[in-house]
């Protein structure tokens, strides 16, 4: 089919055209009628929009979900993707093919030199009307392709609670259930060789208690599949669970391999934060952005049986989209002269949809740390001994859910936990609940409500006469800058007999401007 150019200058010409074809019509048998199902002014030149006919060079074959992307010489598997990132690719792929459309208009027919009878308008089918949908390959929606090798540095990055690392190292991950950020397209020559360097401030007031934070955290990626990393906490107060210890602390310092042709498969040792690695969860864990109290941070129940900063070696295995399986062994001790693999902990973790469920386990030794519910440092082991003892054996169990609901802007978590003294035969039981709403006044904000019990023993808790160490908080959340957020919070605490009101303030900055 000819395109018709819808110019002024052509009408005299067309009117002419439409002379011509009205008498070669007379001339034929009565039968041969035009289509009654296309209206003569239906076809005019200026009733059909150049940009509604989508241009013949970009109507490509689409390529199917399951197969490969060629680029020259190789073939770059289709990456995983959550159904954010999907939607995201989606609108990127509809914008890039209305762009193009627009930019490639039909290209105009040159008539002037053209006998009258050589324009007469051929029948139009009703289907050509109708624009087609433009089909692209994907080598033009997406210009800056990601090759496999790409992929390693940032699946192996430590899985630390600052938004940049908390959002991409795995697919059941603590932020894949909110909304993804747009995928990049670096490569890994970019990756490799560039450090990263970023410094954290955080000061958070809880009623008479003040805590205080200043953290450096370094990465570096040797190869595309190996990369260092550190992070150097100096702290004061408790309202940090990932950080344990007050004063200067080396919090990590590990190395991460990702083996090339298993992108699923990841190995960390060294001094690791394994807070970062295990029980997370996208609106109950990072003390600087979610809820004040602790309780809300890590599982209670795991918190005081290693679940933190020690010597460990790791290995994560991402099965597929949805299922992934963790494994640690550390030592009960920090103190490297103490060092032997006496800690274990595991972890699994599935995805259904929007859903998020995590089962955990650890066991240690308490080796002189004294955490344990709170009911246990009065319980009597005779000879004069009370509570815990450095070689006592401990282990714990949580389960721990999320649920994103993207309509409304609306998560919803829940955590248990058991711990138990394999020496005392006594344990204690801790769970929380809540929720949160984010973008609620303004972009990247956030409010939370949550209903939570410390680890205890609830027979003897009864027996001593004490309050349940439980706690109701509500806090706000927001970004005031692009480096700096702030906090407030309102908490009620042992059954509701004390209230104490919170602030918090939380400065980030890179130092190298970023990769």
């Amino acid at each position: 089919m000819h395109r018709k150019s819808s110019v002024p200058w052509l009408r005299p010409l067309l009117g002419t055209a439409s002379t011509s074809l009205l008498l070669c019509t007379l001339s034929f048998p009565a039968k041969a009628e035009v289509p009654e199902s296309i209206a003569p002014d239906s076809i005019a030149p200026d009733s059909i929009a150049p940009d509604s006919i989508a241009p013949d060079s970009i109507a490509l074959e689409p390529l199917e979900t399951d197969q490969s992307i060629a680029l020259g010489d190789e073939a770059v598997a289709p990456l995983p993707k959550s159904a954010d990132l999907a939607a995201i690719e989606h609108k990127e792929i509809t914008d890039s093919a209305l762009q193009i459309s627009a930019a490639e208009p039909p290209a105009e027919v040159d008539i002037s030199n053209s006998p009258v009878d050589s324009i007469a308008p051929e029948p139009i089918q009703p289907e050509a009307i109708a624009p087609a949908a433009p089909q692209l390959e994907i080598a033009s929606t997406v210009p800056d392709v990601v090759q496999p090798e790409a992929i390693a540095p940032a699946e192996i990055q430590t899985e630390t609670a600052s938004i940049a690392l908390a959002e991409s190292p795995d697919l059941v991950s603590q932020r894949s259930s909110e909304p993804q950020p747009e995928p990049t397209s670096q490569q890994a020559s970019d990756l490799v060789g560039e450090p990263l360097v970023r410094v954290q401030g955080a000061i958070v007031v809880q009623g008479d208690e003040t805590s205080a934070r200043a953290r450096l955290t370094a990465e570096y990626a040797i190869s595309p599949n190996v990369l260092i990393g550190t992070t150097i906490d100096l702290t004061t107060g408790n309202a940090f669970v990932d950080s344990e210890s007050e004063g200067f602390n080396v919090n990590e310092l590990y190395v991460a391999v990702s083996p090339e042709g298993l992108p699923g498969l990841r190995f960390v040792a060294g001094m690791v934060d394994l807070t970062s690695y295990f029980d997370r969860n996208s609106f109950a864990k990072d003390g600087v952005t979610h809820f004040f109290n602790p309780v809300f941070q890590t599982n209670p129940a795991l918190a005081v049986t290693g679940i933190g900063s020690r010597p460990s070696a790791l290995v994560i295995w991402q099965l597929n989209d949805s299922i992934e399986v963790k494994a640690a062994t550390f030592s009960s001790s920090r103190n490297l002269d103490e060092f032997a693999f006496d800690g274990f902990a595991g972890e699994l973790g599935v995805r259904l949809g929007d859903l998020i469920v995590r089962g955990t386990f650890s066991s240690d030794r308490d080796d002189g740390q004294n955490d344990g519910f709170r009911e246990i440092f009065s319980f009597d082991r005779g000879n004069g001994d009370f509570g815990l003892e450095s070689d006592d054996r401990e282990l714990a169990y949580g389960i721990n859910a999320e649920w994103w609901i993207p309509n409304a802007n609306l998560g919803l978590f829940g955590r248990y936990g058991r711990y138990e003294n394999l020496e005392l035969d006594r344990g204690g039981d801790t769970f929380s609940f809540g929720l949160n709403l984010l973008d609620l006044f303004m972009p990247d904000d956030r409010l939370g409500l949550a209903y939570g019990q410390q680890l205890s023993n609830s027979q003897l808790r009864q027996d001593e006469g004490d309050r349940v160490p439980d706690v109701l908080e509500l806090f706000y959340d927001a970004r005031i800058s692009p480096n700096l957020r702030a906090g407030v919070s309102l908490q009620q605490r042992d059954a509701f007999s004390e209230t104490v009101l919170g602030f918090r303030l939380r400065a980030d900055f890179d130092l190298l401007g970023g990769r």
